[in-house]
């Protein structure tokens, strides 16, 4: 068992125990030609190339430019020369630092640590990279993912979720230059936190994994409210695992997203069945079952009667619908989608959570009622197997 589990883990470890830092792709889904870097807290050495330009305590307000396949270091007073990279190091473990988008346009974004400024491959948009300490990238995590003014408990959880969905996906982007990006292809990350709760529920948790009964890092999916019943993996993913099991959930079911309505016009939905998925809506009793479907014994997979099957995801996304736990009624010349819930459904629910954290259970209680059959793993332990 002992060989198992360090095989299994034995990546994850290494990328936990052995770097302290890891690289984050910022601003990925902004095409950034011009912006301004100044520091918040802490002082910043500069480099351009490798070498040093600025070493002073005075804090600097730098804009950088794209000319031709160079960058363009400047102040407000003067340029101060052409590069194909530059470093902004901080000085201090606590340095911090913000930028804004010129070109486009954008508001500002405050991260820590360091941060790699190249550009793409084809020289017309910056490549942001973030060196930021793991911890500190999990709190930021935690608060982009799910906000603040909830309770300890909760950012506990949260961030055990984030810190293994992290290992588990640790060299997604590593042919790009970097480890992940901070759109939800990997996890959001959209600043720093100030949050003393979330920093203290990182803090608290330091190391902490979930993994499956085969050892196996789990797929820590979350997602906003899943209007009452959670989904089993493989009705979304076509991805079946031991923990990732349909769940009854009354606590989420008062929350902000547990109820939604979207309303279409008739013609519009009875066009879709007949061209997309071939329904046979000339049927009366047809197009009875496509205007009055309902899932009264919880989740449903498919939109369906008993000659034709259209997957619900397909449905939520054609029509962006919150959640695939909907009615269809309808009214008129319309129809109406009475939904529940918010996300896909898999894994944790956050509404829930949160209320259960509010109710007084522990994050591992919390856990454990979403996740089925798995276990907190505190990753620095592996040290003194790796040492026997």
């Amino acid at each position: 068992m002992r060989k198992l589990f360090i095989s299994i883990l034995f990546i994850a470890t290494i990328a936990y125990s052995s770097a302290s830092s890891i690289s984050v792709r910022i601003l990925t889904t902004k095409v950034i030609q011009s912006f301004i870097f100044s520091p918040i807290t802490g002082t910043y050495d500069v480099y351009g190339d490798g070498v040093l330009l600025l070493n002073s305590d005075t804090p600097g307000i730098f804009q950088l430019n794209i000319d031709g396949d160079s960058i363009v270091l400047k102040t407000f007073e003067k340029t101060i020369g052409k590069y194909a990279s530059l470093k902004m190091l901080s000085k201090q473990t606590d340095g911090a630092f913000k930028i804004k988008s010129v070109v486009p346009e954008g508001k500002v974004r405050t991260y820590e640590d360091d941060v790699i400024i190249t550009l793409t491959s084809d020289k017309k948009q910056f490549l942001l990279i973030n060196k930021v300490d793991i911890e500190k990238y999990i709190a930021g995590v935690v608060e982009s993912e799910s906000g603040t003014h909830t309770s300890l408990e909760y950012y506990k959880l949260q961030s055990i979720l984030c810190r293994t969905y992290l290992l588990a996906h640790i060299s997604r982007h590593i042919l790009e230059g970097f480890q992940v990006c901070d759109d939800v292809h990997c996890q959001a990350y959209l600043s720093r936190t100030t949050d003393a709760d979330i920093k203290k529920g990182v803090w608290d948790t330091k190391g902490l994994v979930v993994v499956d009964n085969d050892l196996n890092l789990i797929t820590a999916a979350f997602h906003s409210n899943c209007g009452g019943q959670t989904v089993a993996s493989q009705d979304v993913w076509a991805m079946s695992t031991t923990y990732l099991k349909s769940v009854k959930d009354t606590f989420c079911l008062k929350q902000t997203h547990a109820n939604w309505k979207r309303t279409i016009p008739l013609e519009d939905w009875k066009a879709y069945l007949q061209l997309k998925h071939k329904y046979p809506i000339d049927d009366s009793l047809k197009l009875n079952d496509a205007t009055s479907f309902a899932q009264p014994n919880g989740r449903a997979i498919f939109f369906t009667d008993n000659d034709l099957k259209i997957p619900l995801k397909i449905i939520r996304a054609d029509f962006q619908l919150k959640s695939t736990y909907f009615s269809v009624e309808q009214k008129g010349e319309s129809i109406i989608f009475n939904g529940r819930g918010y996300g896909h459904g898999v894994g944790l629910c956050q509404e829930g959570a949160m209320r259960m954290a509010i109710l007084n259970y522990s994050y591992k209680d919390i856990l454990n009622f979403y996740y089925r059959d798995v276990h907190l793993v505190d990753l620095s332990a592996l040290n003194y197997f790796r040492q026997e």
